[in-house]
């Protein structure tokens, strides 16, 4: 069964980032599958979407009819007032929770952002997550039931191999939005602890979600001296970050929560080592070339990434490791297989939240 799909995204939803790219991947994979996707965009939703943007989306919601809204679960969050007795079905998809974003969820703020969350994934007919871990979080902290939620992991496209090793200095990649969340803190730690000095670090990502922090990352890397050795790139074109991963030799994160972590998928679709936090989804289901740092001991990182540059002969193991591990992860096409014809059976559920 295929049905009309209102794709709601806003102009300003991070553009490299792995939440974009799957959310772009799904309405693809929609659309071959027959579903007529009918976009409806607005220019601005981060922090938040105004009240008379709100007013104005009314009318265009109120057209979905016997269709169905899709967008990712922020956005249901925000646009609560609209959806709370939607006559059509709402379809999230989450990829982690705003709760785990905020990183405290006992302050006030994080109160707020449960509750909101909660309501939005109560009225949603269907729940998209990219993870078994996320499925266990919204079992587990909304009692979602498990019929409502579709597990479909992020797809890779074929990546040619990295160089890992031939580059002098040994080239370091972190990706990802400069965001509390992504702990980048963390990293300029490890990176101050590094006796190795043949090394370079990249770190590819939008600086402008929480321009404070990355202003703050700035000075403390010319604190701490590193300035010809971290370099903050912003925002990358997708050649500028094909050409950063050919002459990558590792990857590193240090997420406190990621809700699959498309960016370590990469890493090892392309050969790439990686050192990681255990940061939520990323421990369950990565494996060869992966090697685990504790989440809160930046000094204990800084010794793997050590005995990683020490030794190129482990660096290569690791990287074919990598390599093999990555040829395994599925495709884009296996990923959303049969995913039209499950959104197309959801009915609303008719939640209503007062």
């Amino acid at each position: 069964m295929t049905r009309d799909i209102h794709y709601f995204s806003s102009r300003d939803y991070a553009r490299r980032t792995g939440g974009f790219v799957y959310n772009s991947r799904l309405i693809e994979a929609l659309a071959r599958q027959g579903s007529r996707i009918l976009p409806m965009g607005i220019e601005t939703a981060f922090p938040a979407i105004d009240r008379e943007t709100l007013a104005a989306l009314a009318p265009n919601l109120s057209a979905v009819g016997d269709g169905l809204l899709l967008t990712d679960h922020i956005h249901v969050c925000q646009l609560l007032p609209l959806l709370r007795h939607a006559a059509f079905p709402v379809v999230s998809i989450f990829h982690h929770s705003l709760v785990v974003e905020h990183g405290n969820p006992h302050d006030s703020e994080g109160i707020r952002l449960r509750q909101m969350e909660g309501e939005a994934l109560a009225l949603s007919a269907g729940i998209i997550v990219t993870s078994q871990e996320s499925r266990r979080y919204l079992e587990e902290h909304y009692s979602i039931d498990a019929s409502r939620i579709r597990v479909a992991v992020p797809g890779n496209e074929w990546a040619p191999r990295s160089k890992v090793g031939d580059a002098r200095p040994l080239q370091i990649l972190s990706i990802g939005a400069v965001i509390p969340r992504k702990r980048y803190d963390y990293i300029l730690e490890a990176a101050s602890r590094l006796r190795a000095t043949d090394w370079r670090w990249r770190i590819a990502g939008d600086p402008n979600r929480y321009p404070a922090l990355a202003a703050q990352l700035r000075l403390k890397i010319a604190e701490l001296g590193l300035g010809e050795r971290i370099e903050l790139l912003g925002e990358v074109s997708d050649a500028e970050l094909a050409s950063l991963w050919q002459a990558t030799s590792l990857f590193v994160a240090a997420s406190r929560y990621e809700g699959y972590g498309m960016a370590v998928a990469e890493a090892l679709r392309r050969g790439v080592p990686v050192v990681t936090t255990d940061s939520g989804a990323v421990a369950t289901w990565a494996s060869g070339g992966v090697i685990g740092a504790p989440a809160d001991d930046p000094p204990a990182m800084a010794e793997l990434i050590d005995s990683l540059l020490a030794v190129p002969e482990r660096l290569t193991a690791e990287a074919e490791r990598a390599w093999r591990f990555g040829q395994s992860l599925p495709t884009w096409e296996q990923t959303f297989k049969g995913m039209g014809e499950w959104i197309g059976g959801l009915t609303n559920i008719k939640a209503s939240v007062p």
